[in-house]
């Protein structure tokens, strides 16, 4: 089975360079305590994928941004349930911003900054990340967002 999904992904780096992650609550129905992109979620219909982006941000990290955009991206990839694949539409978009921030605990266990060199050495090791995450950061994007 296929499930197809349009989503929105921030990135979020800091006056330092460093990119903040999400580590996804231990009872979220996808990919729980995996590493993910700071924010991010499906587009709702009729939204516009900037709003979409920005919406995530204010509900999962409890602060409001000016997403800039990046690019779009169609990914496949095993999704949580077994036996599906999914195909996301993927918009991305990144912000500029030190935080504090103010999570929704309900959707994210924490929220953290990391270098990175420390991201690579955390994927090496096998620590767990979202897939979506994982081919935006092979693909260059979020280095991309860096610069």
């Amino acid at each position: 089975m296929t499930e197809h999904k349009k989503s929105s992904a921030v990135v979020i780096f800091n006056d330092r360079g460093e990119l903040a992650l999400q580590l996804r609550a231990v009872h979220d129905d996808s990919f729980p305590s995996h590493w993910d992109f700071a924010a991010g979620g499906g587009i709702d219909e009729g939204e516009e994928e900037k709003q979409s982006a920005e919406r995530e941000v204010h509900e999962e990290l409890g602060v409001e941004v000016d997403a800039q955009f990046i690019t779009r991206k169609h990914y496949t990839y095993q999704a949580w349930k077994p036996g599906v694949t999914r195909e996301t539409d993927l918009w991305i978009y990144k912000v500029q911003h030190n935080g504090p921030f103010a999570p929704d605990l309900g959707e994210v266990e924490k929220i953290q900054f990391f270098g990175p060199e420390e991201i690579k050495k955390m994927m090496e090791s096998g620590t767990k990340f979202h897939p979506e995450f994982v081919l935006t950061w092979n693909d260059g994007i979020v280095a991309k967002a860096l610069e």
